[in-house]
This record gives C-alpha cells, sequence and structure tokens, in this order.
C-alpha cells in the first residue's frame, strides 16, 4: 500500500460543518427572541471566517474567536442589547451537540481503518469537537483525535504537523496524506510540511489560489484509488 497513515480533516470534510452551524445558530436566535432570515447564515459566515482565518496565521487567539466572533456580526446585523460572550457560549453548546456526516464519509472511513493507521486533525474549539467526535459513529475508527485548542498550534503550523508526527513515532513523511477541504490549512499545509495532500472540492469550485494538492477529489470514495 503507498501509505500507512492517513490524517483526515474534519469540518467540511468528514463532517458537515455547515449544516451544523445553521442549526445551532437558528435554536440561538430562537432562545433570544431574534428574527431569523435567509441571509442571516452568510453574515455570521463572512464574519466566522475572516476570524478563522487570522486565527490560522497566528494574528489572533481562539480566545479572542471566541469573544470577538458575535460582537462583530451582532454589529454586522445592527443587533443591540445582547450579550455576545453569553450568545456565544449557548452558541457552541449548541454546536457541540450537533455532529451530522457529509455523504461517504463513514463508509470511507470504516474502509480506511481497515488498512491504515488514522487520525483526525482539526482546527477547532476542543468544547466543540470532543463532544461532536466523542458522540459520533466514526470515533471507533480513529487512533488519534488532533485539536489545534489543545496542542497550541493549527494548521497549517509545522508545529501542528510536528505534534502529528510524534504521536505516529515519527513516519516517514512519504507513508503519510492528509485530506481536506481547505486549500491553505490542510493542503498547503502538508504540502510544506513534506507529505502528500488530497484536496476535497465537493463543489468542484476553481482553484485560485495557487496551491497545488497532490490530488483533487469531489467524491470521498475516490480516495479508494488513490490510497492503495
Amino acid at each position: 500500500m503507498k501509505y500507512k497513515v492517513v490524517l483526515f480533516d474534519a469540518d467540511g470534510t468528514l463532517y458537515n460543518f455547515d449544516k451544523a452551524a445553521v442549526q445551532a445558530l437558528k435554536s440561538s436566535f430562537e432562545k433570544y427572541n431574534l428574527t431569523w432570515t435567509d441571509n442571516i447564515f452568510e453574515f455570521y459566515e463572512q464574519v466566522n471566517k475572516k476570524l478563522w482565518n487570522d486565527f490560522e496565521k497566528g494574528l489572533i487567539s481562539t480566545s479572542e474567536i471566541k469573544t470577538e466572533r458575535f460582537k462583530q456580526f451582532f454589529d454586522v446585523i445592527n443587533v443591540r442589547g445582547i450579550n455576545s460572550v453569553q450568545f456565544s457560549f449557548d452558541y457552541l453548546d449548541a454546536l457541540s451537540q450537533n455532529n451530522f456526516l457529509l455523504e461517504e464519509a463513514e463508509d470511507i472511513v470504516n474502509w480506511s481503518s481497515k488498512k491504515f493507521e488514522l487520525a483526525i486533525v482539526t482546527n477547532g474549539l476542543a468544547s466543540v469537537q470532543n463532544p461532536r467526535f466523542m458522540n459520533s459513529e466514526l470515533r471507533k475508527y480513529f487512533k488519534y483525535i488532533i485539536i489545534s485548542e489543545e496542542i497550541g498550534f493549527a494548521k497549517p503550523k509545522s508545529e501542528f504537523f510536528d505534534f502529528t508526527f510524534q504521536k505516529f513515532n515519527n513516519p516517514s513523511k512519504k507513508d503519510v496524506i492528509i485530506i481536506g477541504d481547505n486549500l491553505n490549512s490542510d493542503i498547503k499545509g502538508g504540502l510544506d510540511y513534506g507529505i502528500d495532500a488530497c484536496w476535497f472540492n465537493p463543489a468542484k469550485a476553481k482553484n485560485i489560489n495557487g496551491i497545488i494538492p497532490t490530488y483533487e477529489i469531489s467524491n470521498l470514495n475516490e480516495l479508494k484509488k488513490i490510497l492503495m
């Protein structure tokens, strides 16, 4: 077999994070008697993605994401009189209870677990990710769950991959591949570290970043040919 260790990103690769986030945000809006409209999540994502991009660049901490995200979001949608810190806590609690799988996720992970050592490698908040993983049918397939907030480094930083490799007793880089949907944190992070990287691109979005993955797939089951 070509590889020995397979690293899977979580959200957007195995888990339908957008669905979980919409549900958590809607329930939080209901709790605070706020009006939900069709464009609310779009406004939220604009704020959220910018903050996570800043986090991946090392510009802000996860604590700042927690405190700033809804403060900035409420400014955008002109909401006043809501405690943004408490709202964030309630949203994260709701989010931690949602773990919708993407199509083919369990099939490919089950198949992979019989042939390779597996880890989930995720940039995320431990208070959200740990409950989601512990309550997920995928948990039993993974040797390690590596969460950026718990180790102090985020993808694409090399320290994140150093930590991951140490967990697997420092395998040869040619024996490791990462699969993820984010061209920067997953693909560039993996390539810069010297391992193969497979871009999961279900929307078949145009790659305008100049980051060239080792492989590109739009369906998770396409991994079977790549990994073998």
